[in-house]
């Protein structure tokens, strides 16, 4: 990806007894800085307990741990980003660190390539004496206390090779990979001293402030901010790293660089299939071990070679020209990677236990390895590997039979000698193994699952599912074969088994999966949305004239294909959860904060952002509705209820950018000394990149509880009620999902790329130098039985959702919303009929 076309992440990892809170202030400015408005803020949080409880069934994770959480943490939940920037406070940089070498020292250097840059803020390089006998005293036992020891053996190691393969490092391979660090230190720290902040790296800066002061920015311009909005750019800005330049062998022969030479390179599928027949030779003995042995005892010779192989099919840039091929192919490749990373994952060097060990050949018995123990769950890891490998093989056996049948098998390719379980050669044949005329057969190509769909197709012909037309194959966890109409006339058939259990939808319906996660899935568009199920225990068929499709099994979760007027489109299962959004406080910095604000966030992932603009026609028709829309109407009830015809009447640009790619527009309600008592604001940002997400916000705030009440009859209480609350949430919502959505393009023609989101929130807020007041001081929330948690100052909740609901519908899914947000923040008595 080119410059100015980044998917920029920045993660931030906190440190000792602390948590992903201390990170509010940076984040609250950061979000709220238009010109990173394409930078996703992704926070890792880890457990640091600073209390001793007793827990015999629990221990408190060590750096090795905390390592591996990240590694999970960046391949999962930050998978979405092709650049990140690690931005680490205290030992959060030192988990770091343990994480670049474990990854270095496993031969992963290439997934290294996504993170652009470290920050190290006030980071113990060299550990830390500050009340070192007392931390020893009080934390005898305490694996992350026992890290910060001055010099640390451990810390140290990891601490060279960060040095030595990134830091200092030329060229991105298995054992290296260039990455800047930017490393920071407090002026005022006691805690870190400056030589302990600096340690080895290069790169060091003073800044003004302690140990915890120097993550506690209070404005843009404060140094630290500064300083990492600096390199968030400059890593938005960097091109791609050059690939690592070839390694000339003595005695060979340097390539002719020149047109006439270029031509003599190979290329086209054949020799695509010698590249992938070169790296997985389908009868090396060390691939039948692979696929035979006991993942309790793993040849390192053996997982060496097909880590080599794995690595080598990814950075392999050609890229079969058939998409038979081609499909094939990338399903093998992200079979071996997902093998290859569960292996290093849960396997350990160390020497298997003596049966299972005395069971290899001799050669393979110098560098065995062992299922770890550790933490981990034998049976279940054991199941995971096997699982995993039998993946693999499915999809490579069905690879090396598609290049066999188009005679892609090279000349000299190596075969087994005779006497082997193996045939004696990949020799091409003129007709597939299928029927006895050559045409495919149910379920071939899939030799485990080849009975379940025999016996699913045959319960199912009396559908209309005529003969096969593909050989079957995998789409993630699904066996899938095409079938042609049973009256050779209508729209063919596909039949998915999945966990067991089959259905066969309309060509149709299937075309409009692929359509609905094409874009978004790189090789396997159902990934995404998820396969076709149906109630009921046995197959089922889902004809032409279905109107919905249930589906189940894709990353975002469950979903529905509905059809409308225009056409099939992918719409979420509605779900709750108390997860923040990443936007959650986005546009709430540079202002100052409300009493009370009442918020609505929508976030609508478009699989595209061509045509989303905020044309000069569309804003002139959201300022003239939003003096008459439900927004400005709840601002003056508020008032209206107590007695004052106070009018949310004028809206005015501000107090957030307006540009081509962002709305923002607010009304103040105040008495006659001009104290601003209630606000009312709307802002939308559009993405800067395709499949990013667009973000509107509707909210209402109480700025001024006295200014409020001075322009009340006199005694009016400014506390609002949970009806109240309902129809602020309300208007909020139709407008930031309904509203705001119709300045920017026609929401009803987009087609997702990802579930879209609603987030209501409730905060009590005031002076940053103030603690903040109990929403319950500003709310009546009286009526909802005890809780058992102490002063609440904020609570939200988000809802997996289509933005396009109507009023009824709307209603009834806030009152669902608001019971499941006050339930989790512990008022567990409340139910719907409080909030009629």
């Amino acid at each position: 990806m080119g410059v100015g076309t980044t998917n920029l992440g920045v993660v931030f990892i906190h440190g000792l007894f602390s948590s992903e809170r201390t990170w509010d202030p940076l984040v609250r400015l950061l979000e709220s800085d238009e010109e990173l408005a394409a930078v996703t803020v992704r926070r890792f949080d880890y457990a640091s307990p600073r209390l001793r409880r007793f827990r015999p069934d629990r221990r408190t994770a060590d750096y090795n741990d905390l390592a591996d959480r990240l590694k999970a943490f960046l391949h999962y939940e930050a998978a979405g980003h092709d650049r990140l920037l690690l931005v680490a406070h205290s030992q959060g940089g030192l988990i770091v660190q343990r994480h670049l070498a474990r990854m270095i020292n496993s031969g992963q250097g290439r997934q290294l390539t996504r993170i652009r840059g470290v920050v190290l803020l006030a980071c113990p390089n060299d550990g830390s004496d500050f009340m070192l006998p007392l931390r020893s005293a009080w934390w005898p036992g305490h694996p992350q206390v026992r890290a910060l020891t001055p010099l640390d053996p451990d810390v140290k190691d990891a601490q060279r090779t960060v040095l030595d393969r990134i830091v200092y490092a030329k060229d991105v391979g298995a054992s290296s990979c260039p990455v800047p660090f930017w490393v920071f230190g407090g002026s005022e720290d006691k805690v870190v001293v400056r030589a302990s902040a600096q340690g080895a790296f290069p790169r060091f800066f003073m800044l003004p402030g302690d140990h915890f002061g120097i993550i506690r920015p209070k404005s843009h311009t404060d140094p630290v901010y500064v300083a990492l909005r600096t390199h968030l750019l400059e890593v938005q800005r960097q091109p791609d790293p050059d690939p690592a330049p070839e390694r000339v062998v003595p005695g060979a022969v340097t390539p002719d660089p020149s047109p006439s030479a270029a031509q003599d390179v190979p290329w086209g599928d054949g020799a695509k299939a010698a590249r992938i027949l070169d790296v997985l030779p389908p009868y090396a003995d060390w691939l039948k071990t692979l696929r035979t042995q006991d993942f309790l005892v793993v040849s390192g010779r053996v997982d060496r070679l097909f880590h080599e192989a794995a690595d080598a099919l990814g950075d392999d840039p050609l890229q079969f020209i058939d998409p038979v091929l081609h499909d094939a192919a990338t399903a093998c490749g992200r079979a071996a990677t997902g093998l290859g990373e569960a292996m290093t994952a849960l396997l350990a060097a160390d020497r298997a236990d003596a049966e299972a060990y005395e069971g290899l050949p001799a050669r393979e018995k110098g560098d065995a390895r062992t299922l770890f123990l550790g933490e981990h769950r034998r049976g279940e890891d054991e199941l995971r590997l096997n699982t995993l490998r039998d993946t693999f093989f499915d999809t490579y056996d069905v690879l090396v039979r598609l290049l066999n049948e188009r005679l892609h098998a090279p000349e000299g390719t190596a075969f087994p000698p005779r006497g082997t379980s193996a045939p004696e050669a990949v020799a091409a044949r003129p007709a597939a193994p299928g029927t006895a005329d050559g045409r495919s057969r149910v379920g071939r190509g899939l030799p485990r699952h080849e009975r379940e769909l025999r016996t699913a197709y045959d319960r199912l012909r009396t559908a209309g599912i005529g003969e096969p037309v593909s050989d079957a194959y995998l789409s993630g966890a699904t066996a899938v074969q095409h079938f042609a109409a049973g009256d050779e006339t209508g729209p063919g058939w596909v039949l998915g088994l999945r966990n067991g259990r089959a259905v066969a939808v309309s060509e149709p319906i299937w075309n409009a999966l692929v359509e609905a996660g094409g874009s978004a899935a790189q090789g396997d568009p159902l990934g995404r949305v998820g396969h076709p199920t149906a109630p009921g225990a046995g197959p089922t068929a889902l004809g032409p004239d279905e109107r919905r499709v249930d589906l189940e099994g894709g990353s975002w979760g469950r979903g529905l294909l509905v059809r409308g007027d225009d056409g099939w489109r992918w719409e979420p299962r509605v779900g709750l959860s108390l997860d923040r959004t990443s936007s959650a406080d986005r546009w709430t910095a540079g202002r100052p904060a409300p009493r009370l604000r009442l918020r609505v966030l929508v976030t609508l992932p478009r699989d595209a952002a061509e045509g989303m603009e905020v044309t000069p026609e569309r804003r002139r028709d959201l300022k003239d509705r939003l003096p008459f829309g439900r927004l400005a109407g709840a601002v003056t009830t508020l008032s209206l209820r107590r007695g004052a015809d106070l009018r949310a009447a004028n809206w005015n640009p501000g107090p957030y950018r307006n540009a081509i790619d962002s709305i923002s527009y607010s009304t103040t309600v105040a008495p006659a000394d001009g104290r601003p008592a209630l606000t009312g604001a709307v802002m939308a940002s559009l993405p800067g990149t395709p499949r990013a997400s667009t973000v509107t916000c509707a909210e209402i705030a109480i700025q001024d509880t006295a200014a409020w009440a001075a322009a009340l009859p006199p005694d009016t209480s400014t506390r609002l009620t949970l009806e109240e609350v309902q129809q602020v949430l309300l208007a909020s919502w139709e407008t930031a999902a309904n509203l705001l959505p119709s300045a920017v393009c026609d929401a009803t023609a987009t087609r997702w790329a990802g579930p879209p989101t609603v987030e209501l929130r409730l905060t009590a807020e005031g002076p940053h130098d103030r603690p903040r007041a109990d929403l319950g001081t500003l709310i009546d929330l009286s009526g909802l039985g005890p809780t058992d948690r102490g002063p609440l100052s904020e609570m939200a909740v988000t809802i997996t959702v289509s933005p396009m609901l109507g009023d009824t519908e709307r209603r009834r899914l806030l009152r669902r919303a608001l019971v499941h947000m006050l339930q989790g923040f512990g008022y567990v008595e409340v139910d719907e009929h409080l909030l009629a």
